[in-house]
């Protein structure tokens, strides 16, 4: 299935290559705009390649017969080109939401896994600490009824207070000290801070998507330089390079059972990951808009 996507992407990119030459990029533009394309989506149409099949179906739409009905071929072959294309680009994005939508889930059972040894070695610690302070407190209070023995029973109280203590810290210790799952994590977030270039998770239109700045927007910020500053805003990692370095790190990481991973570090990596999915997902609706654009009316084919 995959390999037959990338066959169809193939041809269609090449096929836009070729009228792209025969074809002024102004022209281009020009009839793209007669679909009434919101910027967004003709922003879209050059990203996956489809701008000169739009450009060629308005100028063989517009120089058909008036009350022609049906489609000539070479309609159809525009129509068939760039529904392929769309529907390549679709995949991708549910490829990317996928991989997203994995590791945010693995997040979120590592999440349970560490929240409930903490519960647990809360609550037994809490027990430890009840008994030996009831037993000891007890044991204790009676032997400050003597002068002779009121010492040792001043003694014992310091040591109940002594191993509760001692049992909070080995409760912390506990904590950190047990096994975790040792998955891989697919490491969605890497790419937006390492080398651009290295994108192998993001399919290329998706990845030139991401590095592409919003269409109509006042910023000329890419929209992967615009996450990296809302982070950056919302404290996700400190601006000072050798901490912000070892937190991204972590951040980036895919051992699962890396002990330095912390229910905040953790939390965190979820919500840059939903920040991702809901960029990419809003491409889905800009490509629902192009094929709207090119959907054959009813008028031209009639039901019986």
């Amino acid at each position: 299935m995959m390999r037959t996507d990338k066959r169809q992407s193939q041809k269609v990119l090449a096929f836009s290559a070729l009228l792209s030459l025969s074809i002024p990029w102004g022209c281009l533009a020009q009839e793209v705009d007669h679909l009434k394309l919101s910027p967004p989506a003709r922003q879209a149409t050059r990203i996956i390649g489809v701008e000169p099949l739009l450009s060629r179906l308005s100028s063989v739409s517009a120089a058909r017969e008036p009350g022609a009905a049906g489609m000539s071929l070479e309609e159809l072959s525009l129509h068939q080109q760039i529904t392929e294309a769309v529907t390549v680009a679709s995949l991708d994005i549910d490829s990317v939401v996928d991989q997203i939508d994995n590791e945010r889930a693995q997040i979120v059972e590592l999440q349970s896994i560490l929240l409930a040894r903490r519960q647990r070695a809360i609550g037994t610690t809490n027990l430890a600490t009840l008994a030996l302070s009831t037993g000891l407190g007890a044991v204790s209070g009676v032997l400050q009824f003597s002068d002779t023995t009121k010492g040792a029973g001043n003694a014992i109280g310091f040591a109940a207070g002594g191993l509760s203590t001692l049992l909070s810290f080995r409760s912390l210790r506990q904590q950190h000290s047990e096994g975790r799952p040792d998955w891989v994590f697919p490491n969605m977030l890497a790419p937006f801070f390492g080398d651009p270039q290295e994108h192998r998770l993001y399919p290329d239109d998706i990845w030139i998507y991401l590095n592409s700045a919003p269409a109509g927007g006042s910023s000329q910020a890419t929209r992967r330089e615009q996450l990296l500053a809302q982070w950056r805003r919302a404290g996700r990692f400190p601006v000072d390079s050798s901490q912000s370095n070892s937190k991204i790190a972590l951040l980036t990481g895919t051992d699962a059972s890396d002990k330095k991973l912390t229910m905040d570090l953790l939390s965190e990596r979820a919500a840059m990951l939903a920040d991702i999915r809901n960029e990419v997902s809003a491409l889905k609706q800009v490509l629902a808009e192009i094929l709207s654009s090119v959907r054959v009316s009813r008028e031209r084919f009639p039901l019986p």
